[in-house]
């Protein structure tokens, strides 16, 4: 009778023990965990192509234990809703802007300080490198997610439907959409227009109803939603550098192990070097297929640009000292 109670105990124990490390663990063996990420634009612009990538490395590395379901097209609602739904954990991962982090980390709209990022090259220096660890950080300590990775959207330039831009004068009175962004909206209020900052699901229908009459964003964006169709006349401005910030719940996040944390970021990290070279692409074909749908393309004197927006943009560095100084040792 001893010996069966001993017998006994020893089995539960053992049973409790299997559980404890496999069955009651982050990440279980055998386990199918599913991700749903959001992003707010087209299947075929970098980003989505980027994430299309991450899916496929992802799904790969952990032998279809990690599946990743990527929604485009601002099916699960804007960007901003990403970042709130993250945190509150009803949603897996999100790409979003840097100009929709900046709305919840104080000193990120130095990023958007106009003509601060010179070129690809300062970009992958600011935002691969110690800048982008240093935004990283502070979006997990404000914000409580995490920043799996930071990608690219590119150089914005400006359309409208009104009239060709060749120079500062022609930019007066013009409703541009912008992002819900301070630093944006004091440059083109600065330059004499009319920002208007909205969601890109409301972009589209706002111009093509005549609401607004243009907006600004990178060329692989303008391409990829179609904006020629509301839009026919495009100034190569490249007045802001965007990244686009991957991140992921700490819901999520947390119901990994450590080896499956390392293939989400590296997998991350690789498909943003793809990603990267995917805009650039996009970006460097953009003009001759934006024409060819129909748009003028003009090309202000940037200087012009720059010289009108100094005041403005003295400001700002001065607010966001520390961070500039990281940015412009990346030169």
């Amino acid at each position: 009778m001893r010996r069966t109670a001993i017998l006994l105990q020893a089995t539960i124990f053992c049973a409790f023990a299997f559980f404890a490390c496999f069955g009651g663990s982050p990440a279980s063996a055998g386990d199918v965990i599913t991700f749903k990420v959001g992003h707010d634009s087209a299947d075929t612009v970098p980003v989505a192509i980027g994430l299309a990538e991450f899916k496929r490395l992802v799904e790969e590395r952990t032998g279809g234990g990690i599946v990743i379901e990527v929604y485009n097209n601002g099916t699960l609602g804007s960007a901003s809703d990403y970042v709130v739904n993250c945190q509150l954990g009803t949603l897996d991962m999100g790409t979003v802007n840097q100009s929709v982090v900046s709305s919840f980390i104080p000193d990120l709209p130095a990023v958007d300080i106009p003509y601060i990022i010179e070129s690809y090259e300062h970009a992958d220096k600011v935002f691969m490198g110690e800048v982008g660890k240093y935004y990283s950080q502070e979006v997990r300590d404000i914000v409580g997610i995490e920043v799996v990775g930071i990608w690219e959207v590119g150089f914005r330039n400006l359309t409208n439907s009104k009239r060709p831009v060749n120079n500062l004068k022609d930019v007066a009175g013009l409703r541009i959409r912008t992002m819900d962004n301070q630093v944006h909206q004091t440059f083109w209020k600065g330059l004499g227009a009319d920002p208007v900052p909205m969601s890109w699901n409301e972009a589209y229908t706002a111009m093509q109803q005549g609401a607004i009459d243009g907006q600004e964003n990178p060329f692989s964006v303008i391409l990829g939603n179609k904006v020629a169709e509301v839009n026919n006349n495009l100034a190569v401005t490249e007045h802001v550098y965007s990244s686009q910030f991957v991140i992921m719940s700490d819901k999520a996040w947390k119901s990994l192990n450590d080896e499956q944390r390392k293939i989400i970021v590296d997998s991350c990290y690789e498909a943003g070097l793809l990603e990267r070279k995917e805009q650039r692409r996009q970006a460097s074909e953009a003009v001759a297929r934006l024409e060819e749908q129909g748009m003028s393309v003009t090309y202000p004197d940037k200087q012009e640009f720059i010289d009108a927006s100094a005041k403005i943009c003295a400001e700002y560095r001065r607010q966001y000292e520390k961070v500039v100084k990281m940015i412009e040792d990346g030169k």
